[in-house]
């Protein structure tokens, strides 16, 4: 230890003298013998009298003065010998041969940060890219952002996976198109900047002038929507629309000049904003909403939301994960129909996505029904009704929410989605749920406090269920769904490897809620790769009940509807419009109405006792009457808003709603219907102007309820009806069986049971499973 500290005594003396002198050299280790320097040994040194070092070392020796050195390296007995460094031998799972696989997650492990050094070597690397190259270009499309960070970790510029990703550019507008997009956005990169610029600019040198020039408009498209959205932003709340207003038409003076693709998508061309359809929403970025006439004359308008001031890198990178899996369920042919949208980051800070059309918030759909809508079960299914007046149209919306919301819960519990509340949750009106804003990720919840906001595993509310089941009861519509859940689960499962290499790769983009091994920890628990597809089915089953039991999501969304309240104002419509059917129906559409009359009324239960009153419609043309079901307070509706729109019009009385005692008996509905059926007489037989207004005829249009004679009600009913006794040669129900043989033991999971009936037990009811032993052919029930 004395020696050793001797020795770096002479090499601090050394280093301090280097500063201000000049040297010979004298090896510490004699390498041609491999032997320890012994012994003592002179230095000679020499002082410089001229600052200039221009001169060769024979004339600066012969001009300065000397200084001697005397260096005393430890003495020993015997010769200290060094061996020469031996190579690390490569295991296995690191060699060449190990790698020849057709596994694209091995080929994009290659190239992430924890590999680099395993694989530095140039030749390897080739040859991954060179697998790479059976990629499609879709697939290739998929995982750019991936390859554009491996960029990073390429020793050489001038690399395999650089001209790799420039030749295929070079042959697919596509790929050519998000290349420019992506490398533009890591420009900012504070370490690698300079590298990617550099490659970008290879890019546009070979891209051709065509190109060059179609990505030069969408940069300066981008800039302009940049500048508006800055501007609006740090307007004040009143003085916003003005500025909005001028920033458009400064915008659309480009447009008069080109025409350009969106950076969004390259398959779409606008050629001029519609400025009275563009607007900003209220939240804290004040994004702006665009809307773009769309240069195909058959194409619908082209609507995008422009935010500054907010990283979007996360939300592509979620999105993109989605998307994978959206492919996977599809290959193995499960369509969950998800809804699949846009999201790119333009520069740092800011960026485009796209606006799905005819959707709308969960917490606008709830607010209709008062600020504790959230709390209620109806308001979801009562919204897609309205969107859905037929039979067919809501089931086959009913059929589109429970496959979506089965994707959704998976992607978002696999992703760790968190901040989830009813503003970021939406619902298309053919009945697609998706979801939106995805600032955290990888369980990295917000805090209430010491408190976690998102307690559930995934949102799955009462009202979501009441739509999955078609009512209150549960049904076999929520056994499908479950079954759908899980699938779709097992199936990412198999495809583990894809995602956490493909999140690997992203550690060194700068995201804050992925920087280091630590946050992938959280998808690879998620994904149970120790556990059997039977127990991840078991497991999941588990998250699905914790979820849809959890009030806690309810609450959230509760407080959220609190927080908007001040956003929130009178909506501002042309017409009223119908709680009970958001669409508009005219005479034109309809026919117009020969004779209405109410015709009777019936009894319901449902959610409460009350009344509905049967009216039969007769239109020109037909020979069977139609009948439609209203309740008293949809007439006072209709009565309400028709005051609303004819203020000046003197229109017919309506009946007293005031009633001493109990309102939902018989007397009190019979005198109603002779005195709703004198006010539709007196109604109909008014000016044309208000008779045949579109408010009168959307409010006798059939609604899906009106289908049926037993209305609503009738369909959730119809299929809670008693299992019948198994009769000799026919199917006495159905069992769903999970059959697994580990461990010497046959596992039996009964998972979903219809219509099954025992004699002896009654009705047997899903979640039992039986375990034997085997060779003991005794049983244990558990």
């Amino acid at each position: 230890m004395e020696q050793g500290k001797r020795v770096e005594d002479v090499i601090l003396i050394t280093n301090t003298l280097l500063k201000q002198t000049d040297c010979d050299t004298i090896p510490v280790c004699a390498f041609s013998l491999r032997l320890l320097t012994c012994g003592t040994k002179l230095l000679q040194l020499w002082t410089s009298l001229q600052p200039s070092h221009a001169s060769g070392t024979a004339s600066k020796k012969g001009n300065m003065g000397r200084i001697v050195l005397q260096v005393d390296f430890p003495s020993h007995a015997f010769d200290i010998e060094y061996t020469i460094p031996q190579a690390a031998k490569t295991t296995v799972h690191h060699s060449i041969e190990a790698l020849e696989k057709p596994l694209r997650e091995h080929l994009l492990g290659i190239l992430s940060k924890d590999n680099a050094i395993r694989f530095a070597d140039q030749e390897v690397r080739s040859t991954a890219v060179n697998w790479i190259e059976t990629l499609s270009d879709d697939e290739l499309t998929d995982f750019l952002p991936q390859f554009v960070q491996a960029l990073k970790y390429e020793t050489y510029l001038d690399s395999a996976l650089v001209k790799f990703l420039l030749a295929r550019a070079l042959g697919n507008i596509r790929i050519a198109h998000y290349l420019y997009w992506l490398l533009k956005d890591t420009l900012y990169d504070p370490k690698f900047g300079v590298r990617y610029e550099q490659i970008l600019g290879a890019f546009l040198s070979v891209c051709g002038k065509g190109l060059r020039e179609e990505l030069e408009k969408q940069t300066r498209l981008v800039q302009l929507f940049g500048m508006v959205a800055e501007k609006v932003k740090q307007t004040s709340v009143s003085g916003r629309q003005t500025a909005l207003q001028s920033g458009m038409e400064r915008v659309q003076s480009f447009f008069l000049k080109n025409k350009c693709r969106l950076p969004l998508n390259p398959s779409l061309v606008a050629k001029e904003l519609n400025i009275k359809a563009c607007s900003f929403f209220s939240s804290n970025a004040v994004p702006l909403k665009i809307a773009l006439i769309n240069a195909d004359p058959l194409g619908e308008e082209i609507n995008v939301m422009f935010k500054v001031g907010e990283d979007l890198r996360q939300d592509m990178l979620a999105l993109q994960m989605i998307k994978i899996m959206d492919k996977i369920w599809l290959q193995e042919g499960l369509d969950l129909r998800m809804v699949i949208f846009k999201c790119l980051s333009t520069g740092k800070d800011r960026g485009m996505v796209e606006l799905v059309p005819a959707s709308e918030t969960l917490r606008k759909i709830q607010v209709e029904y008062g600020v504790t809508g959230s709390f209620k079960d109806k308001p979801l299914a009562e919204w897609l009704r309205k969107y859905n007046p037929t039979e067919e149209e809501y089931e086959k919306a009913s059929e589109n929410f429970i496959y979506s919301c089965a994707g959704c819960c998976v992607a978002t519990y696999v992703l760790g989605i968190c901040d989830r509340h009813n503003d970021n949750i939406m619902l298309r009106n053919t009945g697609h749920m998706f979801h939106i804003d995805f600032g955290k990720f990888l369980g990295h919840a917000q805090m209430f406090g010491s408190f976690k906001r998102d307690r559930a595993p995934f949102v799955l509310t009462s009202d979501m269920a009441y739509v999955i089941n078609g009512g209150e009861k549960p049904t076999i519509r929520f056994q499908l769904f479950v079954d759908l859940c899980c699938q779709a689960y097992n199936l990412i499962r198999k495809h583990a490897n894809l995602f956490l290499n493909l999140l690997s790769l992203m550690l060194s983009s700068g995201l804050p809620e992925l920087s280091g091994v630590q946050d992938l920890k959280y998808v690879q628990d998620a994904l149970q790769p120790q556990t059997t597809d039977a127990e991840a089915t078991i497991f999941f089953t588990r998250l699905i009940e914790s979820s849809l039991g959890s009030v806690a999501t309810k609450f959230n969304f509760f407080i959220h509807n609190l927080a908007q309240l001040r956003f929130s104002g009178l909506p501002s419509n042309d017409e009223p419009i119908l709680s009970f059917s958001a669409k508009t129906y005219s005479l034109k559409q309809d026919g117009r109405i020969k004779q209405v009359s109410v015709f009777t009324y019936q009894k319901r239960y449902s959610p409460d006792k009350h009344y509905i009153y049967v009216v039969r419609v007769l239109r020109e043309g037909q020979t069977e009457p139609a009948f439609v079901f209203r309740t008293f307070d949809e007439f006072q509706e209709l009565h309400n808003k028709l005051g609303i729109l004819f203020p000046l019009w003197k229109l017919p009385g309506f009946p007293n709603k005031m009633v001493l005692g109990r309102t939902h008996i018989k007397d009190v509905a019979a005198k109603r219907k002779v005195e709703l059926n004198s006010y539709i007489q007196s109604l109909m037989n008014s000016s044309p102007e208000v008779a045949e207004c579109d408010l009168v005829y959307t409010f006798f249009h059939p609604l899906l309820r009106d289908d049926k004679v037993e209305g609503i009600d009738g369909i959730a009913r119809s299929t809670d009806a008693s299992p019948s006794s198994p009769t000799s040669g026919k199917v006495g129900g159905e069992v769903k069986l999970s059959i697994s043989y580990r461990n010497s033991t046959l596992f039996i999971m009964v998972m979903h049971i219809k219509d099954l009936v025992s004699k002896r037990r009654g009705k047997l009811t899903a979640g039992n499973y039986f375990v034997s032993y085997l060779p003991d052919l005794k049983s244990v029930w558990e």
